[in-house]
């Protein structure tokens, strides 16, 4: 899915200009778009350059002139929906928690019913969208005495745990019902060795069906994701109390 060398450098999408021709067929936007539709439609792994360009109504080598590698078309997909959080104009006035905790649900907003979207968001390279979702958040963090790194910090460790909520929640399968029967008669054969107190106490005498059933839906829901947010952004605030007793948050 690419026409460079792989052992030379690669100059980021966004450090280059749109291909230069007085009519372009595509502009970067509707090649992100179709990309984007063509993943929710049909799957990540079905999205190839070939499966691009059939959409789009060009050759494939057509199509590399506008995107020369996968990792361009990722960064382009990845401004798009970065563009979900950039929003219009200035971040709303908020605190530093409400703002984090904002970024936080429109993270997780975009990637609902996308599991494939964090592999995406992964991409290395910043575009006019994500500059602007950023500055958004960090015009909100300006008010701490975070220093620079630790706000970059703040702002991953938010991304982090969004990326690992979405993808165990939205990509994990549901069990039938005879693999939660088996499941549940492999623990209750286990427990009776005595070997796992902690987790014979989480049973507290119920059935293990229940307690498998209960492992399953651990990243499930809107109130699981709210309380571990908030733990989250508890730990910022009582790192601030810490390291300046006196005040600094806004």
């Amino acid at each position: 899915m690419s026409t460079q060398d792989q052992n030379q450098p690669r100059t980021p999408v966004w450090a280059r200009p749109a291909p230069s021709v007085r009519q372009p067929r595509f502009t970067r936007e509707q090649i992100a778009k179709t990309a984007i539709a063509i993943a929710d439609a049909e799957g990540f792994a079905a999205l190839s350059m070939r499966r691009l360009a059939d959409e789009l109504g060009a050759g494939t080598m057509t199509l590399y002139h506008y995107v020369p590698s996968k990792q361009d078309l990722l960064a382009l997909m990845n401004d798009e929906i970065l563009g979900e959080l950039a929003g219009d104009g200035a971040e709303p006035e908020a605190g530093w928690r409400e703002a984090l905790a904002r970024f936080g649900r429109g993270l997780r907003a975009v990637s609902a019913h996308r599991p494939w979207v964090i592999t995406v968001l992964g991409s290395k390279d910043i575009g006019p969208n994500g500059m602007r979702a950023l500055e958004r958040v960090l015009a909100s963090l300006a008010g701490t005495p975070f220093d620079a790194a630790a706000k970059m910090e703040l702002i991953a460790l938010v991304s982090y745990y969004v990326a690992g909520y979405t993808a165990q929640a939205d990509t994990a399968e549901q069990p039938g019902e005879e693999w939660i029967a088996g499941v549940a008669a492999f623990v209750t054969a286990r427990l009776e060795t005595g070997e796992f107190p902690h987790i014979q106490q989480l049973l507290d005498g119920g059935d293990a069906e229940a307690f498998v059933r209960r492992l399953d839906t651990q990243t499930a829901g809107d109130e699981q994701f709210e309380r571990g947010l908030t733990r989250i952004l508890d730990g910022i605030e009582a790192e601030l109390g810490r390291r300046w007793p006196t005040g600094g948050t806004s």
